[in-house]
């Protein structure tokens, strides 16, 4: 008797891995304003809240423009 179950063709496909949850900024720009709103007196319900603006700005922008970033650094006045 032969072991058919190792032909299938899912058996041959590499696992694919779990996707990386992103935890902070990628970019420099976006890291860098990052650290800007860390360091500020604000909320950390609002420091929370903004960087993850920063970090879904990056996913579908790329990086982050310098109209995004003065929209931010308005935000933390």
């Amino acid at each position: 008797m032969r072991d058919v179950t190792k032909t299938k063709a899912s058996h041959h496909v590499a696992k694919a891995e779990a996707a990386v949850k992103q935890t902070a900024p990628t970019t420099f720009e976006g890291l860098k304003l990052a650290s800007e709103i860390q360091s500020s007196s604000l909320a950390e319900t609002t420091k929370s809240r903004l960087v993850r603006e920063i970090m879904e700005y990056e996913g579908s922008h790329g990086r982050c423009t310098q109209t995004f970033i003065k929209k931010i650094r308005k935000q933390l006045k």
